[in-house]
């Protein structure tokens, strides 16, 4: 008992690691999404520099300006040092790599030192020359408040929405300009402003990170699968234990017709042939698992159960058949060779789930059931038909189809023998018959 909850440690601990690391490659992706939007605004910062000083120098000077800002020593080195500021960051941002922990901090003293530098411009004004441009601050504070947009987090927008509410209600009521009714308003507009970047944000890199997630899954995972972890969530990926109805297909004579084509045709050959009978798989609810050289395993049952399993891996396997045919008469018109496949069908309880490391992994099916199809497909070369059916499976689906029992005979590594099926076609709706009720699959049939 120790050494089964011990080896069933390991297998949770292996399935962590792999959910960590996934949530750690989410992490890294909107570091670099945060990273694109720093610099960004990072060229934004030197843009409405050289903006501050075309409108309060030179536009100020050619129309006449009444109000001009004293330029003192003190202004002089505010914009010295906000520009010295605004250069350092565009520079170590464009040479800076994404990392999580840099996204989540980064932006906090640049939203400081934003908001200070232009509500210390408008204090000096008011302190000089007693003007106080509250549509001046107000836009410029909002434009911080616009910067976190680009933001890695919710906290950013927080941060922005109370430095610069407070920045400008602080400078309101020092220089005594605004009444409480006019300065509520402007930061009731902040806050709306800064929830609506945050909800946005949210909905935004939520979107962003689920297509992501989704095109890192389709890489390794059927479709069903897929979509059954975008629903339910890491937890749908634990190993289960079900009956469901296997099928193996190969294409005969595979490695002479190889020999004789070179490997980008044969790449070519496999990647049409795979393509056609991928989508009738999946048309008919099963996942594909595997390509295994010239090889298929798919599955019915599994990530969802459904009782009809043994039908829709039959009905496949007749549309295979059927495709093949419209393949080989293309095949024939370009003075190719015809293709030849072997099925194999059979209905048995397996193990599904994740199987692999952090690094690399895969969602497969285990168990005898698994070999038992493949023995079944190779039976169908040595009795000369394309598509074979075990008595487990032509119990649960073979009411709805024509064929009959062909032989009985032993395979590799069983000792029990096994019973096998043609599968001629569907039946009539009038002659097909009710699907007997769903019981486990008994060991050798």
């Amino acid at each position: 008992m120790r050494r089964r909850r011990k080896g069933h440690g390991k297998g949770r601990d292996t399935t962590v690691a792999r959910f960590a690391q996934g949530r750690a490659n989410e992490a890294v992706v909107l570091a670099e999404s945060s990273l694109v939007g720093e610099r960004r605004v990072s060229f934004l910062r030197l843009a409405v520099l050289g903006l501050l000083a075309f409108t309060q120098g030179i536009l100020a000077e050619l129309t006449g300006e009444s109000y001009r800002p004293v330029m003192d020593w003190e202004r002089r080195l505010a914009i010295g040092a906000y520009a010295l500021f605004a250069l350092t960051a565009f520079i170590v941002l464009r040479f800076q790599k994404p990392h999580a922990n840099k996204a989540r901090w980064f932006p906090l003293p640049t939203t400081v030192v934003d908001t200070g530098f232009f509500s210390y411009m408008a204090w000096h004004t008011w302190d000089r020359v007693s003007h106080f441009d509250a549509g001046m601050l107000a836009a410029s504070l909002g434009m911080v408040l616009a910067f976190s947009v680009a933001r890695y987090s919710w906290l950013h927008v927080l941060l922005s929405t109370t430095l610069s509410s407070a920045a400008y209600a602080l400078l309101a009521w020092i220089t005594s300009h605004g009444s409480p009714a006019r300065v509520s308003f402007v930061v009731f507009c902040y806050v709306a402003l800064g929830a609506l970047i945050a909800l946005t944000n949210a909905e935004v890199g939520g979107m962003f990170l689920n297509l992501r997630r989704r095109d890192s899954l389709s890489r390794f995972l059927p479709k069903q699968v897929v979509e059954r972890v975008m629903q339910l969530g890491d937890v749908s990926l634990e190993p289960v234990q079900r009956e469901v109805t296997i099928l193996f297909s190969d294409i005969r004579d595979f490695t002479a017709l190889s020999e004789t084509l070179q490997p980008r045709q044969v790449l070519e050959l496999l990647d049409e042939y795979f393509g056609h009978m991928s989508h009738i798989v999946m048309a008919r609810d099963g996942i594909v698992n595997k390509f295994l050289g010239d090889g298929m395993l798919a599955c019915w049952g599994v990530p969802d159960h459904r009782d009809d399993h043994a039908e829709l891996a039959m009905r496949a396997a007749l549309d295979m058949r059927a495709r093949l045919e419209e393949l080989n008469a293309h095949r024939e018109q370009q003075g190719q060779p015809r293709l030849r496949i072997g099925i194999g069908l059979h209905t048995g309880v397996v193990a599904a789930g994740m199987l692999g490391g952090a690094e690399q992994h895969e969602y497969t099916v285990i168990g005898d059931a698994v070999n038992l199809a493949s023995r079944v497909e190779g039976l169908t070369k040595e009795l000369g038909v394309d598509i074979l059916v075990s008595e487990s499976t032509w119990r649960q689906g073979g009411g709805r189809f024509a064929g009959e029992r062909l032989t009985e005979t032993h395979v590799k590594g069983r000792r029990e023998a096994v019973v096998v099926y043609t599968l001629e076609g569907r039946l009539p709706a009038e002659e097909a018959q009710p699907l007997v009720p769903v019981i486990p699959a008994v060991a050798g049939t």
